[in-house]
């Protein structure tokens, strides 16, 4: 298989990157783990950033600017921020001419909500079903355009040649082989780490951070993995994402005796913190949309209403609804620079699996999915334009394949007496308590060393239960992740954005940086 661009992921970056890489003219493949409908792009269901200033409020792209800035706390990249902000209005007009239907105000302009961490209404909506309703339109285009998709295949490693990007190895889940995809660029769009906290996160299972392990093992080196976002309002006891569509549309939080105890809009690292402290009481926290208004509820929080009716057999209109937070969005990921280029050339990092200082240490809520389909588009045009500067193949040595050849044949025999799914669990458990909301560095030592024993003791582990290679490589990836984001969060010795820690409450000029991790150091 060859190609011009090869994308790696079907999130809204994946999607979009290779619609864009079509429309000019390349030869291109979208490459899924699994089925190009399971990424967190389609479980984003509150809305899309993007400063129109449609609702009388001034809001413009300075401003979005600004907030994305301030979010980021000191250590977002301002070159990053303006061209994000700049583009994000374009790309949004882009979904449209996609067949996307957004809310729409009487006067037939786009319709916008406020969301966490802004004083203005700039969240462009379909409903509370705005994820959906975008890659369906995307998938759609795929379809039209005729873009080859290859699913089931999951990326094991990146191929380069004098530090040139040649291709990815992959394993195809129907022949249990190892087949290699070769490009002239490569977009790896496949999403972030949040499913490692696994139960407690609201992302699909398949985002195990491939692209970091990925990248570090190409020697990459990730950046920021401490920063972990936790949205305030999962549904206690799910990994459903009450979406701050619910608060922007007049939901409150309150605990168990009805009261308000913060500011619902506030960023969400706040949110956070606030009903993790009256968790901590042992105070049960709600989401009260009891004073909404019906119509609302009918229209604009329908998908949020009917999924509490079936998951906790809950009238949104009557009842308090019971929430938790969970892992939601990694900010961390392969270092690039502000459009996605990485020091591998031809090779291009986007969406949440890089890290190019939009977020820096907390995400405004609203900016994932504009994030995705800005640099997304930007990196199929960089991507082509290098793809026709180097005009040929770069080549794939014999080597790098029977590599990984050989890992999936010691995979093979690690499978059948490995319980990865009870080890994924145990992973996820460790993190959440350790590396969650609230931190401290003898707990996260402790994560660290346990992590480690796993990674030992693999060979070793003798279970009567066994399991697929994919989730063994799932499982080696998962390991190497965890103990980078374990190091990145110790190596932080302050609290800032979304990393707070009890033994360095204060925030720390001497860390108004990135943190930086290589494989050497794992």
């Amino acid at each position: 298989m060859k190609y011009d661009v090869v994308v790696i992921g079907s999130g809204i970056a994946g999607m979009r990157a290779a619609i864009e890489a079509k429309e000019l003219g390349a030869n291109v493949v979208l490459i899924t783990k699994s089925s190009p409908s399971a990424n967190n792009s389609f479980m984003a269901k509150g809305g899309i950033n993007a400063a129109f200033g449609n609702m009388g409020d001034k809001d413009n792209i300075f401003q979005h600017s600004n907030e994305t800035l301030k979010s980021s706390v000191g250590i977002g990249n301002e070159e990053s921020i303006r061209i994000f902000c700049e583009q994000a209005p374009a790309a949004v007009r882009d979904l449209i001419g996609y067949g996307v239907e957004f809310s729409t105000l009487k006067n037939g302009k786009i319709a916008q909500r406020p969301f966490g961490g802004s004083k203005y209404k700039r969240t462009v909506y379909a409903a509370d079903e705005t994820g959906p309703a975008i890659m369906k339109a995307l998938h759609r285009v795929i379809k039209k355009y005729e873009i080859d998709v290859i699913k089931n295949h999951m990326a094991i490693n990146l191929v380069s040649k004098n530090n040139i990007i040649s291709g990815v190895t992959l394993f195809d889940e129907e022949t249990q082989k190892v087949v290699v995809c070769e490009g002239k660029s490569v977009i790896l769009a496949s999403g972030g780490f949040a499913s490692l906290y696994k139960n407690y996160t609201s992302n699909v299972r398949d985002a195990t951070g491939d692209a970091i392990a990925m990248g570090l093992r190409a020697g990459l080196r990730a950046i920021n993995l401490e920063f972990v976002q936790f949205h305030p309002t999962g549904l206690e006891g799910t990994n459903f994402l009450l979406s701050e569509a619910a608060r922007a549309e007049g939901g409150k939080l309150v605990d168990e005796n009805g009261e308000s105890f913060v500011d619902e809009l506030n960023t969400r690292d706040f949110v956070t913190r606030a009903i993790f402290k009256e968790m901590q009481k042992g105070n049960k926290v709600f989401l009260d949309l009891r004073d909404v208004p019906q119509e609302v509820l009918d229209t604009k929080l329908i998908g949020i209403k009917k999924r509490v009716q079936a998951l906790k057999k809950l009238d949104a209109s009557k009842d308090l609804i019971p929430v938790s937070p969970i892992a939601h969005y990694t900010m961390g990921g392969v270092e690039t620079d502000a459009i996605g280029r990485t020091n591998i050339e031809g090779l291009f990092v986007v969406g949440e699996a890089g890290d190019n200082g939009v977020n820096g240490a907390n995400r405004l809520g609203g900016n994932s999915l504009s994030q995705g389909a800005v640099f997304g588009k930007i990196s199929a045009y960089e991507a082509i334009k290098f793809a026709n500067k180097v005009k040929k193949f770069n080549g794939v040595d014999y080597y790098d394949i029977m590599k990984d050849i050989q890992l999936v044949e010691n995979l093979k025999i690690l499978a059948g007496h490995t319980d990865a799914v009870e080890l994924r669990n145990e992973i996820g458990h460790i993190l959440f308590k350790k590396l969650g909301i609230i931190r401290t560095g003898v707990g996260m030592k402790k994560a660290l060393e346990r992590f480690e024993e796993i990674e030992a003791s693999l060979e070793q582990n003798r279970s009567e239960k066994s399991t697929t290679i994919k989730n063994m490589l799932e499982l080696m990836n998962a390991i190497l992740v965890a103990k980078a984001v374990v190091k990145s969060a110790l190596s932080r010795e302050e609290s800032r954005g979304s990393h707070f820690r009890i033994d360095f409450p204060e925030t720390d000029r001497k860390f108004k940086k990135n943190s930086y991790i290589s494989m050497a150091e794992l």
